[in-house]
């Protein structure tokens, strides 16, 4: 996940923005497209009108133009087409990506569906952001992607590259799927920030199989990180998330799961969130935690900035004021913590957390030394957490677990790997 996510972080950076100039008859219901005269979308046609021409190029991704919705749009029956993509013949291609502002205004989007059993990066409302999507509901939402190489899936944003998403709620029932980075707000992330966000009554279910019979685990692209606001992160932050629900691994030995998110790599404050999750992986697993499955950041930030084009300012990564109540059902997992599963050892080092003011109650069955706050804590610091949490029905003591072995990333060096090896 994360070479992409870098790759495309650059590309980001990189970029010049430069305003997009409508042709003259518009599709929209109103408005002229700047901040202060949005364009506005009232129907189901309008929003469809705004990814068709966001996917074919031909609105140069819309870039520093404003939309905002005036009226509840429900896409029962529409052939729908998330706003933006990664165009995986030309990763180089932004002009379909969105890189506009969506302005919800309190509005629904409601009844979204999409399936695809092929190779997509980015499937959600917004496929690809690099601009801001805030102020939106988004309500039963159904999609499902099953090809191996799929990535960045989510049920309002599919991959947050870099742009912002706020005061965005997902309820009702709905129902993500995906092999890599699911999510209920924000599939994948890459130094984006996710502040005010919401997520009732949703299923993440983790697709694809992981072998780790050599002993070593390894970070893998495939049956990796889900979690109910984002699935998976590098860089950015989260701030004043609520979510609700269930995730879900269908394969074998899924790494990195939890009520917020799957993986919050790299992400210097994780802060005044809030989870009730139920966990479920029915064959194994690593990096899984009630918050999140994997965390913390690196004492080197100059690595992180030239290796992975992520700036880092916090170390050990915050965090703080966190409150999680969760129930796990997962045999013969390791790594995993009440709040969280494990840092990650990277570049010659585990990623470390510092933990504070934070709770989390709840039971955990059948998971291989776990521990009531994390599963593993190299360089961690947890100063305060309250805990009650079960190990097959017995409480469980030790702050932190017990694990032979770290678990790697796949983009650590050559040295690191043999040093870890």
């Amino acid at each position: 996940m994360k070479k992409l996510l870098s790759i495309l972080l650059a590309m980001l950076l990189a970029l010049s923005l430069s305003a997009f100039a409508l042709a003259e008859e518009s599709p929209f219901a109103g408005g002229s497209g700047t901040e202060a005269d949005p364009y506005q979308i009232a129907t189901a046609d309008q929003l469809l009108a705004l990814a068709a021409a966001v996917n074919d190029g031909s609105a140069g991704g819309y870039a520093g133009v404003y939309f905002a919705l005036t009226a509840d749009i429900d896409l029962a029956g529409a052939a729908w087409q998330p706003i933006g993509h990664l165009d995986l013949a030309d990763m180089s291609n932004m002009s379909v990506m969105f890189m506009g502002v969506l302005d919800g205004q309190g509005y629904t989007v409601s009844n979204v569906t999409f399936s695809s059993d092929y190779p997509v990066c980015g499937v959600g409302v917004v496929g690809i952001n690099l601009g801001e999507v805030k102020n939106l509901n988004v309500k039963n939402v159904s999609i499902s992607c099953t090809d191996d190489f799929s990535m960045a899936i989510g049920g309002v944003v599919g991959y947050n590259m870099g742009g912002s998403v706020s005061n965005v709620t997902l309820t009702g029932e709905n129902s993500i799927a995906g092999v890599n980075c699911i999510g209920g707000i924000a599939g994948g992330n890459s130094s984006g920030f996710i502040t005010n966000c919401t997520v009732e009554g949703t299923t993440i279910r983790v697709l694809g199989d992981n072998d780790f019979s050599s002993g070593r685990i390894v970070q893998a692209d495939v049956a990796e990180c889900g979690g109910l606001v984002i699935g998976g992160s590098l860089g950015g932050g989260i701030d004043k998330c609520t979510a609700q629900g269930k995730v879900v691994a269908e394969g074998n030995e899924p790494v990195g799961m939890g009520g917020i998110a799957g993986c919050l790599e790299m992400m210097d404050s994780v802060t005044n969130c809030t989870a009730d999750v139920e966990i479920t992986s029915a064959k194994g697993g690593h990096a899984i935690g009630g918050l999140c499955g994997y965390a913390g950041t690196h004492s080197d930030g100059n690595i992180i900035a030239e290796k992975e084009g992520v700036v880092t300012t916090q170390y050990p990564g915050i965090i703080d004021n966190c409150r999680v109540t969760v129930k796990m059902d997962v045999p013969g997992a390791t790594h995993v913590g009440g709040l969280v599963g494990t840092g990650l050892f990277f570049f010659g080092e585990e990623s470390a957390f510092r933990i504070s003011n934070c709770s989390v109650k709840g039971s955990v069955a059948g998971a291989v030394t776990p521990g009531a706050v994390a599963g593993r804590a190299v360089n961690s610091v947890i100063d305060s957490c309250d805990t009650d949490v079960t190990l097959d029905g017995e409480t469980l003591t030790a702050d932190v677990g017990e694990t032979a072995v770290p678990y790697e990333s796949e983009d650590q060096g050559e040295e690191a790997a043999e040093d870890a090896a």
